[in-house]
């Protein structure tokens, strides 16, 4: 009530769909549609204040008013208690011309709507104050939506849009014209829908609060790799040591040399097929499956795949070094730094005359000139944002799905929506979560409770601290969802970037601060953002 206020004495016109009577009560002018639902509403059952509406017999709403007046102990005035309406100045209308000039002339402040036909209104008419707190009332299915969103918010919009350039306009498309004779005095529009947001069991207060998705932002552009084995930070290589490792691992073994065009990203990418069927590339490997460049298929769009080019094929031995170093540079260079080696190639070849799928043949091991642990050579990808996320198999820990919590088989196949539905055609199962029967508290053993696999908690922020929190340098993203949003505000206002580090987080702190500061302010500073978004209750 205090917001209905605040945008009153802004200047704002007020139109709320409401049951709650204390609410009803506080309004300035009162709709009654029905005076039932569906085909038997649609219509103006009442229309005035609340005290004149609780004086009218026909209206369901006036009776709740006289009984809410009752239970209130003010039997006598047959109508409510006495409540401070949220009462504002009259404001001008505009001075028009045509019928809208008439209005102005007749001394009238009012929306009018006339003849309004939207699906189950029967020809409804009504006025509606400018300037004013009102409230559209009614039972379910009478007609409350369609007036307050398909009339007054469609039509204030669309014609707030056509008064735009057409550039604008063919950006945002305005709504169709509702099914009315006429809307006069309408202003442009603004619609809140009022919902009920209960997380998944993969939410969190972090990602509720969207405090989340900029923290994973931050960590891509600031975050340091290290190695999940040894914890060494990764640091660029250079190819030939590249092709030193390959001798060395795969010695005498036949091995592919692919290039990696696209990774877990979601398209058709018929155009990769025709940038390397005329450079002399007879196949391209689309998700371990090998498909001719010549006639390629269309892959399902909606689905995430990789695609790699087969660049060369060869015994890895010392005769063949020096072939093996300038295919991997031609490897290198499509791949912008990052090559695939295909080992264990048994079978593929027959499996490729015969038209058998291929995606079970072969392993695959990747290296970088980019990122690689200088310990023990292990190749890492680009840092994505997806990395540090719990709803996708790129950053979820494999054992528990981004849930965090110990799972059995069963459960986690039903909690693992990167599975395919054999009905949608490689879209992901469904955005519903599904029912998943006694999932208890236990920890993920795995993850340890942190929702994310060993390499998302690999990244660290080096040389930022926080006294008393136990955090130094280099601190990973699952230690700082662990700190209460207090704790973490407080890590944040004392965070000593400087430079290159400063000027490349300037726009993600501020919506960082912002949103902790907010969680403080109204009382939720003890929460910490790794918290089930289903737990948190009022303290």
């Amino acid at each position: 009530m205090r917001a209905f206020r605040k945008l009153l004495h802004a200047g704002h016109s007020l139109v709320v769909i409401e049951h709650n009577l204390d609410v009803i009560a506080a309004s300035d002018w009162l709709i009654d549609l029905g005076p039932e639902g569906g085909d038997a509403g649609g219509r103006v059952v009442a229309e005035g204040a609340p005290a004149d509406m609780a004086r009218h017999l026909a209206s369901h709403t006036g009776a709740a008013l006289r009984a809410y007046g009752q239970t209130l102990g003010r039997p006598g005035e047959g109508a409510v208690r006495d409540v401070e309406v949220l009462y504002k100045y009259e404001l001008p209308a505009k001075e028009g011309s045509g019928l809208e000039a008439e209005i102005v002339q007749n001394q009238s402040n009012d929306i009018e709507i006339l003849n309004a036909r939207e699906h189950n209104l029967k020809n409804l008419s009504v006025h509606i104050p400018r300037g004013k707190f009102n409230v559209i009332t009614g039972v379910s299915g009478s007609g409350k939506s369609t007036l307050a969103f398909d009339i007054l918010f469609n039509e204030g919009q669309r014609r707030y849009l056509e008064s735009l350039n057409a550039y604008a306009r063919s950006i945002v498309q305005p709504a169709g014209r509702p099914e009315v004779d006429a809307v006069y005095g309408i202003p442009p529009t603004v619609a809140i829908e009022q919902r009920l947001s209960r997380g998944g069991r993969k939410s969190t207060v972090g990602t509720t609060t969207e405090v989340w998705h900029f923290l994973r932002l931050l960590f891509v552009k600031l975050g340091v790799q290290h190695c999940v084995h040894d914890g060494a930070a990764v640091q660029p290589q250079t190819p030939e040591r590249i092709a030193a490792q390959i001798l060395t691992r795969y010695r005498d073994q036949t091995i592919g040399l692919l290039a990696p065009l696209v990774v877990g990203r979601k398209g058709v990418y018929t155009e990769l097929a025709d940038w390397a069927r005329p450079r002399g590339f007879t196949h391209l490997r689309v998700d371990g499956e090998f498909l001719p460049t010549t006639g390629f298929p269309r892959i399902d769009r909606f689905r995430e795949h990789t695609i790699e080019l087969p660049v060369m094929s060869l015994p890895a031995t010392p005769g063949n070094e020096a072939q093996l170093r300038e295919s991997l540079a031609r490897a290198l260079e499509h791949g912008k730094g990052v090559v695939h080696v295909l080992s264990d190639l048994a079978g593929l070849r027959a499996a490729m005359m015969a038209g058998s799928p291929t995606a079970g043949i072969g392993r695959v091991e990747v290296f970088s000139t980019k990122r690689a642990c200088p310990v023990c050579a292990t190749s890492y990808a680009e840092l994505d944002p997806r990395l540090f996320s719990y709803n996708s198999k790129h950053g979820w820990c494999p054992d528990c799905v981004g849930t965090g919590v110990r799972l059995t088989a069963a459960q986690r196949k039903a909690l693992d929506d990167s599975v395919l539905a054999s009905d949608q055609k490689g879209r992901e199962q469904t955005f519903a979560e599904p029912e998943v029967e006694d999932v208890g508290g236990a920890a993920c053993p795995a993850c340890d409770g942190t929702r994310l696999n060993a390499t998302a908690q690999a990244v660290r922020l080096e040389g930022a601290g926080i006294d008393g929190a136990g955090l130094q340098g280099g601190v990973g993203i699952a230690q700082l969802a662990r700190l209460s949003v207090a704790d973490l505000r407080r890590w944040f206002d004392g965070l000593p970037l400087q430079g290159r580090d400063a000027d490349i987080a300037r726009d993600l702190l501020p919506e960082i601060r912002s949103r902790l500061e907010f969680l403080e302010q109204v009382g939720l500073g003890y929460l910490t953002l790794d918290r089930g978004a289903p737990t948190p209750q009022r303290r």
